[in-house]
């Protein structure tokens, strides 16, 4: 029996297991995309990027799909948005398990970006939303040991 206490936090954290996915998640994300919920969006980023470690997602992985969504932010584009998916679908083919968890939350946050019959401006803040979540699961996914290899 381990006298290891609750897991550790991100600024010392080097793997443990990884607290499961809530039946609620999708739910979680539109509340944070939809209603700009920041303590769920900090939550829940620091449960999925501890998540994608265990999983063995790497750094550049997950990058390859935010420098995309880094350049739709400097010149936002709605097509190239929903243009993610497939991209997303592609990276969780090739990135395995982490991947396919990656693109589940993702798919997720853009699907909830264009919910409803949005205006214009309320789709940029739900897509400015979208970014800060993507920033923090990496953000955490870092700080729980997230690795290049």
């Amino acid at each position: 029996m381990s006298n290891r206490g609750p897991s550790p936090s991100p600024s010392g954290a080097r793997g443990g297991s990884a607290p499961a996915a809530p039946a609620n998640e999708k739910e979680l994300v539109r509340r944070i995309i939809l209603e700009g919920d920041y303590q769920t969006l900090v939550d829940e980023a620091d449960r999925i990027g501890q998540e994608l470690v265990g999983r063995r997602l790497t750094t550049s992985q997950i990058r390859n799909v935010f420098g995309e969504v880094k350049r739709l932010q400097m010149r936002f584009d709605p097509g190239r948005l929903r243009m993610l998916k497939p991209k997303l679908a592609y990276m969780g083919a090739r990135a395995g398990q982490g991947g396919q968890r990656l693109r589940e939350v993702m798919t997720a946050a853009v699907d909830a970006v264009f919910s409803g019959n949005p205006s214009e401006s309320e789709v940029l803040q739900r897509f400015q939303r979208m970014v800060d979540f993507f920033e923090a699961i990496l953000a955490y996914h870092r700080a729980y040991g997230g690795r290049d290899r």
